[in-house]
């Protein structure tokens, strides 16, 4: 999916914008009802009544924590092999697939990654843009939030963790290029 970094309205309908390689492309959007979800909460005695699969998707283990363990991994210093976990979430046992994200460099050379804590931060400041202040979008029937780069850094920097500029637009690459897959025990997907 492309993510926008900059947009603008066209119309109702068409938000014009550059996607994560900087190329222009026009979208279909529309107000996706189920992020209403997500902006109503509940007391906690009534939380048991009520899931979704965000909480499932927090619960993936999808961030990896040690770099130099990463390094050690690493085939010719650039290439990372496809990560598998299993976790256990409400008693269900699932696997999860991580294909690492492949970034060029600014001389063109390659190099992967798998998200660490810090995409974890991005990640958790762009759900909050798309749920507080109504940034959520159905962009060409998928999910996702507008923003700008400035929007993004103020909510990190809010939160206590401000970023250089290159770094959140690696962060926010990574983001996009890593591929995640979850299966079932039985080896139904759950999340692809």
């Amino acid at each position: 999916m492309p993510t926008l970094k900059r947009a603008t309205s066209l119309s109702p309908e068409n938000v014009r914008g550059t996607d994560i390689h900087g190329k222009a492309v026009v979208l279909a959007k529309t107000q996706p009802q189920q992020l209403a979800l997500f902006q109503t909460f509940f007391p906690d005695d009534h939380n048991d009544h009520y899931s979704n699969t965000i909480e499932l998707y927090d619960a993936i283990p999808k961030y990896v924590t040690n770099p130099k363990l990463v390094d050690t991994m690493r085939e010719g210093g650039k290439y990372l092999p496809l990560l598998e976990r299993q976790f256990h979430h409400r008693g269900e046992v699932f696997t999860v697939t991580l294909r690492p994200a492949r970034l060029k460099d600014r001389e063109g050379r390659e190099k992967e990654y798998y998200p660490s804590p810090r995409e974890e931060l991005v990640e958790e400041a762009l759900r909050k843009l798309a749920c507080d202040r109504l940034n959520g979008v159905y962009l060409d029937n998928l999910a996702g939030v507008q923003f700008t780069l400035y929007e993004l850094k103020q909510e990190l920097r809010n939160r206590g963790h401000d970023i250089h500029l290159q770094s959140l637009i690696e962060a926010l690459k990574i983001c996009h290029g890593v591929d995640l897959h979850m299966y079932r025990k039985d080896g139904s997907v759950a999340v692809a």
